[in-house]
């Protein structure tokens, strides 16, 4: 059994060898951030299908194997025929985001799902029509990708596909009120519309794949389980197992040619690297060979556009990753449920905890209305900028293990009833009114912080969580009396709603008007930080070039307007962008 994952692991280095080579060939022209992000997306996908196992000890031998395999198989293609620095480059950004892979393969493993088992059990009875249908929408999914949203800059072709998908959904599910999840995506695609504000783009994408996959999976909303959490990666999964499915569907429409269509794939599969293998090893061996085979991938590199390959590729990825979750959607559902484990705790030893804990914070609190909230002078000639900002981060994370203390408790204490569980229950309100007591505190030492040092996007992202954070606690509040829900889910959709409010509202703006106006108060001496901002700041900077009589200040707005309204590429529809047009305009008028 152990050989069998340390073959695994072997095969897990050599496949991210290839996926180096392959990402060396496909990114070496393309833009950074692709460049950073879509190895990434490979690596990731590599790692999590092979690292997934029966236990957690057989996934670590899996991964130690791959990554010596990997390490020195590397440093022997480096020493022979490729520069360390580019191949070290590729490792670096690939790796860098496949921990979340990693945890994926954790997922899976723990729960003791595997992607063979989605490969083997074909779950689902579809008539004709409908497995048209659901091809159809992968080919209209993968072309409008590649043409929609893989565009560099892309604007508002990306809320084009959105809405696309929207409509080829409403089509074609077998559940249309599961489609309220779509909003969010929708939402985030505003965004490549209205705001040039590019911080969001990793991030959305990612977020929108756990939205695909959570679209169809029923949520126990009158339970505090996890459970959804896992089954979402478990989705994930299970949408990438399908890959092979649509081909499996156009053999079954030609049986008579399929075992011979079959085996020359099986045979392709191993020439193809046996081939690559042979030329490495030969081109090794003699230098005329070398030279010869050095101009055929010449001649090929200028032949093939690796732009438009990797568009090809990663469209076709993303129509067959739409099709597998579309079809996990009409799939059998697995009856079989385990049964939750249900631990209780002691009620004594909880409220015990409670206490010494809450006499802490009460102390704590009287420091915070004696000194912060009442204004009474500071020790030692402390200023209360300082007050404010040493700590913030501090309260704000007790505020999360609060919150954490009091789900605990009352998952612990769910089955008790009587004197003492009320008494547990009025220690469970006062911690989450101490909580509310450190949100105000963190809010209002912020606040502080940046009345004296202005607005920044850190800044402005923690002020606007406190307030959703607030409504979490009053959510709180109402669950320790009654927890009859699930919370960890309301959490999620709080959160969510964060998120995307983020995604439209004008963040660089009112961050620029907020630092342009303490500097037109002569609460400023310098702006440099807004000239790290997106063009979606540009409209308050036209307030400072009509304030200022400093020539090198405009003269570095002017500069920056330019900078972010000129791109070195072609001018296509695709790219369209509200904010960036405003930009231009107002770089008309100030010129």
């Amino acid at each position: 059994m152990i050989m069998k994952y340390v073959l695994k692991g072997i095969g897990l280095g050599v496949s991210l060898n290839i996926a180096n080579r392959l990402c060396s060939f496909i990114f070496s022209t393309y833009e950074t951030l692709n460049m950073m992000f879509l190895p990434a997306v490979i690596f990731g996908v590599v790692i999590a299908a092979f690292l997934v196992s029966d236990t957690i000890p057989h996934l670590f031998i899996c991964g130690f194997m791959g990554l010596l395999t990997m390490f020195f198989s590397e440093i022997f293609i480096v020493s022979q025929l490729f520069s360390p620095l580019k191949s070290l480059e590729f490792y670096l950004t690939g790796l860098s985001v496949s921990k979340f892979s990693i945890a994926l393969a954790i997922v899976l493993t723990v729960k003791h799902i595997k992607i063979s088992d989605y490969i083997k059990k074909d779950g689902a009875s579809m008539n004709k029509t409908l497995k048209i249908k659901i091809i159809v929408y992968a080919l209209i999914s993968a072309i409008s990708f590649s043409y929609l949203v893989l565009p560099e800059n892309a604007g508002i072709s990306v809320l084009i596909f959105a809405v696309l998908q929207f409509v080829s959904l409403w089509f074609v599910v077998p559940n249309k009120k599961r489609l309220i999840l779509f909003i969010p995506i929708l939402i985030m695609s505003v965004n490549c519309f209205v705001s040039a504000n590019p911080i969001w783009k990793v991030s959305n994408f990612i977020i929108s794949i756990l939205l695909y996959s959570s679209m169809f999976i029923d949520f126990e909303i009158k339970t505090d389980s996890f459970a959804f959490i896992g089954n979402i990666f478990t989705r994930l999964a299970a949408s990438f197992s399908r890959f092979l499915l649509p081909f499996k569907w156009a053999l079954e429409l030609n049986s008579e040619k399929a075992p011979t269509i079959k085996r020359i794939a099986i045979a392709l599969v191993i020439a193809i690297p046996s081939a690559i293998i042979l030329i490495l090893v030969l081109s090794n061996a003699d230098m005329v060979f070398s030279l010869k085979t050095e101009s055929v991938v010449g001649y090929l590199a200028d032949f093939i556009n690796p732009n438009a390959l990797f568009k090809i590729m990663f469209g076709i990825v993303v129509g067959l990753f739409l099709f597998g979750n579309l079809y996990n959607a009409y799939a059998e559902k697995d009856k079989e449920k385990r049964e939750a484990r249900h631990f209780n705790g002691d009620l004594i030893i909880i409220n015990i905890l409670l206490v010494t804990i809450l006499v802490v914070y009460t102390l704590f609190v009287v420091i915070q209305f004696t000194y912060l909230f009442a204004g009474t002078t500071l020790p030692d000639g402390l200023t209360y900028t300082e007050y404010a900002r040493k700590g913030f981060f501090e309260l704000l994370t007790l505020t999360g293990v609060n919150i954490a203390i009091i789900l605990t408790v009352v998952k612990l204490t769910k089955a008790y009833g009587g004197k003492w569980l009320q008494c547990t229950k009025i220690l469970c309100h006062y911690l989450c009114a101490i909580t509310i007591i450190l949100l105000v505190s963190s809010f209002y030492r912020m606040l502080l912080y940046t009345n004296d040092d202005g607005l920044t996007r850190l800044r402005f992202f923690v002020m606007v969580f406190l307030g959703f954070e607030a409504v979490g606690l009053i959510i709180t509040f109402i669950y320790i009396a009654k927890p009859k829900f699930n919370i960890v889910f309301i959490y999620m959709m709080i959160a969510l709603t964060y998120y995307t409010l983020l995604n439209v509202v004008p963040t660089d703006y009112i961050i620029a008007k907020d630092q342009i106006d303490n500097y037109v108060k002569g609460q400023r001496e310098e702006l440099e930080y807004i000239f790290t901002l997106s063009p979606d700041a540009v409209p308050a900077m036209e307030t400072l070039i009509e304030y200022t009589n400093d020539d090198e200040l405009r003269m570095k707005v002017k500069k920056f307007v330019e900078e972010g309204t000129s791109f070195e590429i072609p001018d296509r529809w695709q790219r369209f962008n509200l904010s960036v047009e405003n930009a231009k305009d107002i770089l008309q008028r100030i010129e």
